[in-house]
């Protein structure tokens, strides 16, 4: 189904931050995250519970209610510790690998485009995604409330505790302990800060469990007065006991999964990326006089990759130091001029860049491969020496590659870059002398985008 126009504005809005989704058990059902829903775990742990001594069968009024599960252990035990020590044994809550949805939703809070996630599961697929992402300098991630001091602009927030918790009666399994650690802690923060986006979108919520269901009506009743409010998840409306709890406009209900759904609100907000990115290359066009490129297709390839890979691409191409990078006025700038500069060799040559998701460009001729390049910008600060250095430390990244790269193009960098790079006798070829039987040739070429533009004889030896 096609997503609200106001939730389409709001998640490609200049600025970004005007979206919080807060994500439940069914956002991790999805593969490979693979987190059975919160009913199947329930039955599950009730099973080895019984099976344990810890319960008799028919001490839980509904076993496949966790929140019950746990009441009921609470009522013998006067400790949840015997449901918490299953939990962690049966499913892979601390290494649980992120879903699409997981890595879209840390790109967009990368980006700025979400203001926050609050998750009401007690895994680290989330948390996993920025790990992977290399976000820990933007998102903050808040585990329980004693955290909020150290939260950044961008969070993650992790309502019911996760398993990271040492203490197992810290977890948020039954409605008791949901209100003690709802007043004068959560809730403050949530109505605050971290919902006081206008848009908010609950996602996944899952199985109608009863400390989920508290949570999401106190979510609810937090939010400020004018906040637009969405429930996506792929069951029908009228099954969602959640939608029933939450109180919302029929059209304010979206039946998609959590993959999805963040794939379309990423799509969105790629479409303003690479628009952005146009407009800057028109206007480096425009400031310095160049011939007019066509960027075209170079443009639908980069919007093909999807926002994850988009971003790590811009990463390889900017020689960021973590292997995301969000998008910012600077660096649609350097890659529009890296683009300027590719459609500019393709003109000259005749042979077709093809942009590949590791940051290599090919250039293709005749259903063949005539040249394999790296590409690198020194950020519009750094020189030749700096580059270079940058250049060969990621170089092992590229070895086993098919066609292995045969040179680098360089752009954005501080200086003139007056001195002409050395290419190998043979660019199609390599340089045969003076190999590093270890680590193959001891420097890949350089050419600068500025040096190719001023003299298109060495584009033709670029890419013959």
């Amino acid at each position: 189904m096609a997503l609200p126009t106001e939730l389409l504005q709001a998640i490609s809005s200049p600025g970004g931050g005007k979206v919080a989704i807060v994500v439940g058990a069914g956002c991790s059902v999805e593969a490979p995250t693979s987190v059975p829903v919160s009913s199947v775990c329930s039955r599950e742990i009730h099973r080895r519970l019984v099976a344990d001594g810890v319960l008799q069968n028919g001490q839980c009024k509904d076993p496949a209610d966790l929140s019950l599960v746990s009441d009921a252990v609470f009522l013998k035990r006067n400790s949840q510790r015997d449901v918490v020590e299953r939990l962690r044994e049966q499913y892979d809550l601390k290494l649980a690998p992120p879903n699409r949805g997981y890595c879209i939703a840390a790109a967009m809070l990368c980006e700025g485009a979400l203001s926050s996630v609050v998750t009401l599961n007690f895994d680290l697929a989330l948390s996993n995604a920025l790990s992977e992402l290399g976000a820990g300098k933007i998102v903050g991630v808040v585990e329980r409330p004693e955290e909020l001091p150290y939260q950044k602009n961008i969070n993650v927030y992790y309502l019911h505790r996760n398993v990271n918790s040492a203490d197992p009666e810290l977890w948020v399994l039954r409605t008791a302990a949901l209100d003690s650690d709802w007043k004068g802690h959560w809730e403050p923060i949530i109505a605050n800060k971290v919902l006081a986006a206008p848009v908010v979108v609950f996602a996944g919520l899952g199985t109608p469990v009863a400390v989920l269901i508290e949570s999401t009506k106190l979510i609810r009743k937090a939010l400020p007065a004018g906040t637009r409010l969405y429930q996506a998840d792929p069951a029908n409306r009228a099954d969602s006991k959640f939608f029933q709890e939450l109180a919302l406009d029929p059209l304010a209900y979206i039946q998609l999964g959590w993959g999805q759904l963040m794939e379309e609100l990423s799509e969105r907000l790629s479409m303003e990326q690479i628009a952005r990115l146009n407009e800057a290359a028109k206007q480096k066009t425009r400031e310095d006089e160049m011939p007019d490129e066509d960027i075209t297709v170079l443009l639908a390839r980069l919007q093909s990759l999807g926002l994850v890979k988009h971003g790590k691409l811009r990463a390889h191409w900017l020689l960021h130091d973590k292997p995301y990078c969000p998008v910012d006025s600077n660096a649609l700038g350097l890659i529009a001029d890296l683009l300027l500069a590719l459609a500019m060799m393709a003109r000259v040559s005749g042979a077709v860049p093809v942009i590949v998701e590791d940051g290599v460009v090919e250039f293709h001729r005749d259903g063949r491969v005539v040249g394999t390049y790296l590409i690198a910008s020194g950020r519009g600060y750094r020189g030749k020496a700096a580059v270079e250095a940058d250049v060969e430390s990621r170089r092992s990244q590229y070895r086993s590659r098919p066609a292995p790269p045969r040179g680098v193009l360089v752009g954005g960098t501080s200086d003139a870059w007056t001195a002409l790079p050395t290419p190998p006798r043979d660019i199609v070829q390599g340089d045969p002398a003076g190999p590093d039987v270890v680590t193959g040739s001891t420097g890949l070429p350089l050419f600068h985008i500025n040096e190719l533009r001023e003299n298109h004889n060495r584009i033709q030896e670029v890419v013959p």
